[in-house]
């Protein structure tokens, strides 16, 4: 009698909790990484995404400013800092056509920091593309020295999702073999989304 008792809490507890474990990613499942890069930081680092991703349909796809920002930093401050301050959301093209992030099964965002915060054209593509419930959302970043906390919190603020997996990496501070052991654990973080 304890024993149907014990077998019936079991498969309750199963019935109940089971449909809302989420399932790690598969082999074939649909991946957007999406990304802005305005020193080709974050590009390369997307590219290199790629060729460890072979067993997913992987989309490419580049964040661009309509209206583009300086190369020059002192130029460029000045609009970034205001962006920041007011929220400011700005229109934005994407290189690969993307309708609405439905077909993905996962969504990688890269971006710099820009003054402790991710930029505008981040912040403005997870407005105009809502991340699901369902999806996994994972995150790649490149700064200089900032820390990654207020850009993890800008990025699930605007995608309202949370974070499952997220690297950092500094290019002008950490070696190339630093470089590829986040790169490596990133990518298992992901396979096990």
């Amino acid at each position: 009698m304890k024993i149907t008792k014990f077998l019936l809490g079991v498969i309750a507890f199963f019935a109940f909790f089971l449909p809302q474990v989420s399932c790690a990613l598969e082999k074939n499942d649909k991946i957007l990484i999406a990304y802005f890069s305005q020193t080709n930081n974050t590009e390369r680092l997307a590219e290199d995404l790629i060729k460890g991703l072979t067993d997913y349909d992987v989309t490419l796809t580049e964040i661009v400013s309509v209206d583009p920002y300086s190369e020059n930093m002192e130029k460029m401050s000045p609009r970034v800092k205001s962006e920041q301050e007011n929220n400011t959301l700005i229109p934005i093209a994407l290189s690969n056509y993307v309708s609405d992030l439905n077909d993905f099964d996962a969504v990688l965002i890269g971006t710099p920091i820009w003054f402790n915060h991710a930029p505008a054209p981040i912040k403005s593509f997870l407005n105009a593309y809502p991340v699901k419930t369902e999806q996994k959302l994972g995150v790649f970043i490149t700064s200089g020295t900032s820390e990654p906390d207020v850009v993890l919190s800008d990025i699930e603020k605007y995608s309202t999702h949370k974070v499952d997996a997220y690297m950092q990496y500094r290019p002008s501070h950490e070696s190339g073999m630093v470089r590829g052991e986040k790169y490596s654990k990133f990518i298992n973080d992901i396979n096990a989304l």
